[in-house]
């Protein structure tokens, strides 16, 4: 059956899901801000035991969150826990089960290089854990559909536990406002549009009409031209990006760019000229090594 509005302690699907992404951010920040605790004392040991500190700092997390609590951080913030009916023992366990699920995922190739020196047991094992991972991700997408359909259990391990969602505050049930979603779809389709037009905007064609009506210091301070061709120097710098030009090539004009600020250039713009003096590049034949 279906979960309904009017079920006591009926929450969101919305929310359900709101709640496992905030569990993420929130362990996220956690974690960032332990490693900016210790970055002035060297990281080569948080590198080498990262697996052991993520289910170190998870597991206390999570102890004093959903085990004391019968909340994670995201349902506490979205006024979310778990049935009173479920026992402290059984959420004891998911806390294992999920943190130590994780480090087994992670140190399974380190336990069996360390284990066995068998070529052929150690290409089996990774074989069987792509296996498994592949199996749990389809079943996590099964589950899914059965959360959206059914409206409980957004994780295969809570649909394992028997770990059922309920609003801890039943008169302060999520709602989502018709305003709300037009102004999220709206701002999302205005970001899509942007991600598809500006690839297709020449920005550099632009950049070089900038260049050319703002004189720049370099124009001022530059040396008239002669056919003796471009010099390179200490001081020299590309004329399209004004850095010290990385594979300094030259274009039949005075100056030089890099190999990548030239070639993109031309490639996004026939027409390109030289922003310094306005030599046009009549074939990428000129485009030489400098």
């Amino acid at each position: 059956m279906m979960t309904s509005p009017d079920n006591k302690g009926y929450v969101p699907r919305i929310s359900q899901l709101d709640s496992l992404f905030l569990n993420n951010e929130a362990y996220s920040m956690i974690k960032t801000q332990l490693l900016s605790a210790v970055k002035y004392t060297g990281q080569s040991f948080v590198t080498k035991l990262e697996p052991e500190i993520d289910a170190l700092l998870q597991y206390v997390v999570l102890k004093y969150t959903i085990e004391k609590g019968r909340s994670s951080v995201g349902q506490q913030l979205l006024y979310i826990k778990y049935e009173d009916t479920v026992t402290t023992q059984r959420l004891r366990n998911y806390v294992l089960v999920l943190v130590l699920g994780k480090w087994i995922r992670h140190r399974v190739g380190f336990i069996t290089y360390s284990a066995t020196k068998n070529e052929n047991i150690k290409e089996a094992t990774g074989h069987i854990v792509n296996v498994i991972e592949i199996v749990y991700k389809a079943i996590e997408v099964i589950n899914l559909l059965v959360f959206l359909y059914k409206g409980s259990y957004p994780s295969f391990l809570e649909r394992v536990f028997g770990l059922r969602h309920v609003s801890s505050d039943p008169e302060s049930v999520r709602k989502i406002s018709y305003e709300y979603f037009t102004r999220e779809l709206l701002w999302h389709g205005f970001a899509e549009l942007l991600a598809f037009i500006l690839p297709l905007i020449n920005l550099q064609y632009f950049h070089s009409i900038v260049r050319k009506l703002v004189p720049s210091l370099s124009e001022e301070n530059s040396e008239p031209s002669d056919d003796s061709g471009p010099t390179f120097v200490l001081q020299t710098t590309c004329v399209v990006c004004n850095s010290h030009p990385i594979l300094p090539h030259s274009f039949g004009c005075q100056h030089l760019a890099c190999y990548f600020c030239i070639h993109s250039s031309y490639s996004s713009d026939p027409s390109f000229t030289c922003p310094l003096c306005g030599h046009q590049i009549e074939n990428k034949v000129q485009i030489v090594p400098a």
